[in-house]
């Protein structure tokens, strides 16, 4: 048995982690009553302002990951 964290952004089911699902699998799905913050898309203009600002991108994630999660913050 594997918990999972995760949110449901209005259309679907959105899971924080990466998870192997096999076909006909059977879940529970608990439905707390925590919601999550909705965040604005960073402009292109926001990111490079921040990137100058002597922030660098981690060893341990690409640079077009690093910036697809800066906009979805």
């Amino acid at each position: 048995m594997l918990a999972v964290k995760g949110y449901y952004d209005g259309s679907r089911y959105v899971m924080e982690q990466e998870v192997s699902v096999k076909p006909n699998q059977k879940v529970i799905i608990t439905f707390l009553d925590d919601f999550e913050q909705e965040s604005k898309k960073k402009s292109l203009s926001e990111i490079r302002s921040y990137m100058k600002g002597g922030k660098s991108v981690p060893e341990s994630i690409s640079t077009v990951d690093y910036v697809r999660s800066l906009r979805a913050d």
